[in-house]
């Protein structure tokens, strides 16, 4: 039975999400303001917290920056419940904290409630990765052998293959497909269609240093940090290299930079090499610090439906806007409508 701590400083509320979640078999913990919440988390290890964002004493926000800091409560997954904080950039600023989800009051119990194994079952599927992660690097040469074979089983079936062999996420020949399959749907419901690109800051030092077949293996962590943290709807590609891209149906511009924006927080908060790999790698200090952690630079396009143009130009669009993201300091998301004079 996952345990569930609640974080509210309304009782009512407390009662009526405490109720919600007993009826569909959760054990709850509750509280009623930040500082509490940290201080239950910390005894009682929930499996997931639902955090209101403005309370007395301390904050949703205060908290979840704390729990994100301390080793013991960091990987619990925190989602922010508010009627109070409803912008984007509340949003986005509960997103940078580490939050796995940010919903408005008033909610709907079984979205609620679908939310919350939704995340659960990510945990799980982290959880899995992780140790299966610490399993490659004890096997060390054993785990790039493996990646090596990969490759060459699949290499003849490359040109007609719908996925990447290296990450198995979609591949570009199929983004071209899907792309344009998805731009009909939408024209056809007057629905809105939003397209992200995503690229590995400073990827070459990575295989510079470690060498490619790390490099291989950095990126099929990054793909599953991407597919961790996108919605069921959106369609994740490797476009290229170390780049990705993100097809999202019924999105907006601002819906695809909220996405766009947990997907990069998601990756620089992610810790891609632990102090065995350093230790095998025989790193300096100096080394440790520069690759502790990869970010990643997002252009972004809401789709002009009336444009009656090819993939490839929306392609070129989105690249863009990426590429302005990487020019004004990397690790950042940039709009193409923000870009001035293009076209």
């Amino acid at each position: 039975m996952s345990k569930v701590l609640i974080v509210d400083d309304n009782e009512d509320m407390l009662d009526t999400l405490d109720h919600l979640l007993r009826f569909y078999e959760f054990t709850v913990f509750r509280a009623v303001n930040g500082k509490e919440g940290v201080s239950v988390a910390e005894k009682e290890q929930p499996d997931i917290i639902i955090l209101d964002a403005l309370m007395p004493v301390m904050n949703g926000f205060e908290a979840c920056k704390i729990l994100k800091e301390n080793p013991q409560t960091k990987d619990i997954p925190v989602v922010f419940l508010s009627a109070n904080y409803v912008e984007d950039e509340h949003r986005i600023m509960g997103i940078e904290l580490g939050a796995d989800d940010y919903i408005l009051k008033p909610f709907n119990a079984k979205e609620l409630v679908a939310r919350v194994k939704s995340i659960l079952h990510k945990k799980e599927l982290v959880n899995n990765l992780r140790q299966h992660n610490k399993s490659l690097i004890a096997e060390k040469s054993d785990a790039l052998k493996e990646i090596e074979q990969l490759q060459k089983k699949t290499v003849e079936l490359e040109g007609t293959q719908i996925t990447d062999p290296l990450t198995g996420l979609y591949n570009r020949t199929f983004l071209h497909k899907r792309l344009k399959e998805e731009l009909a749907r939408a024209k056809r419901y007057k629905h809105q269609l939003s397209l992200v690109l995503i690229d590995v800051d400073l990827f070459h030092n990575v295989n510079e240093v470690f060498g490619e077949k790390t490099g291989d293996y950095i990126l099929m962590r990054v793909a599953n940090v991407i597919l961790n943290n996108t919605r069921t709807t959106d369609v994740v590609f490797r476009f290229e290299a170390n780049r990705f891209a993100v097809v999202l149906p019924i999105t907006n511009e601002a819906g695809a930079f909220y996405e766009a924006e947990r997907i990069r927080s998601a990756v620089a908060q992610t810790k891609f090499f632990d102090q065995n790999f350093y230790e095998l790698k025989k790193l300096s200090p100096k080394r440790k610090h520069d690759y502790q952690k990869l970010t990643v630079s997002i252009g972004l396009l809401e789709i002009d439906l009336a444009e009656s143009k090819k993939t490839e130009h929306f392609l070129e669009y989105t690249n863009k806007a990426l590429q302005q993201a990487k020019a004004s300091g990397r690790n950042k998301t940039i709009r193409f409508s923000k870009l001035k004079n293009v076209s």
